[in-house]
C-alpha cells in the first residue's frame, strides 16, 4: 500500500515537469532537436557495468566521441529507439566513435539482456548504470536522452527523447563532429 501511494504522489509530481520538458525542449523526433552545450561540460567518471561481469567507467570512453543513450526497460520510446542505435553503433562504431547505450533501472540484468534479445540487438554492449549515480551528471527525469560527449570527456550536446538515428542527418552530425574534433573546432 505505501508503494502505491508513493508511486501516486510521484506520478502526481511528474506530470508538470513532463509537461515543462516538451515546452522548454521541443522535439520533433530527427537529431535536428539536439541542443548545444555552450561550454561544453566535463562529465564525471561515473560507474557501470558492461555485460554484467565488466566494471567501467565512462572515462573509459575518452578519446572517442560517444553518443551516451541514458535508457530504461519501462520506456517504451527507448525500446523503439534500441534497434536503431544497435544500427547507428554497426554503421559508424569505430575506434573514433562509440554508442554508449546505458539501461538505468532496477529491472536487473536478465531483464535488459532478455530486451536485447528480443530486439536482436547485436552491436550495443549492454551497459547498466544506477540512476542514483548518473543523476548526480545529468537529468534523469526523462528517457530516453541522449548526450554526444567529446574525446576530451566533455558533454557538448543533448536531447531528452527520441531520434531517428537510421535518418542520414544522424549520420551527418556525427561526421560533423569527428571532423569538428579532427580539425581542433571542439577545443
Amino acid at each position: 500500500m505505501r508503494i502505491s501511494l508513493i508511486w501516486l504522489l510521484l506520478s502526481l509530481l511528474a506530470a508538470p515537469v513532463l509537461a515543462n520538458h516538451s515546452e522548454t525542449e521541443p522535439s520533433d523526433g530527427t537529431v535536428n532537436s539536439f541542443i548545444a552545450v555552450e561550454t561544453p561540460q566535463p562529465v564525471m567518471p561515473l560507474p557501470m557495468i558492461r555485460d554484467n561481469t565488466e566494471s567501467l567507467s565512462l572515462a573509459d570512453f575518452e578519446g572517442k566521441l560517444v553518443l551516451l543513450n541514458l535508457w530504461a526497460t519501462w520506456c517504451p520510446p527507448c525500446i523503439r529507439e534500441l534497434p536503431a542505435l544497435d544500427r547507428l553503433q554497426q554503421r559508424l562504431g569505430s575506434d573514433r566513435f562509440e554508442v554508449l547505450a546505458v539501461a538505468l533501472d532496477d529491472a536487473g540484468y536478465p531483464a535488459v539482456r532478455s530486451f536485447y534479445d528480443r530486439l536482436d540487438i547485436k552491436h550495443l554492449g549492454l551497459y547498466m548504470g544506477r540512476i542514483e549515480e548518473f543523476a548526480r551528471q545529468f537529468p534523469v527525469d526523462v528517457f530516453p536522452a541522449s548526450f554526444f560527449i567529446d574525446a576530451r570527456g566533455r558533454v557538448i550536446s543533448y536531447m531528452r527523447s527520441y531520434a531517428d538515428w537510421d535518418d542520414p542527418q544522424a549520420d551527418a552530425l556525427i561526421q560533423r563532429y569527428l571532423d569538428e574534433a579532427e580539425h581542433g573546432a571542439l577545443e
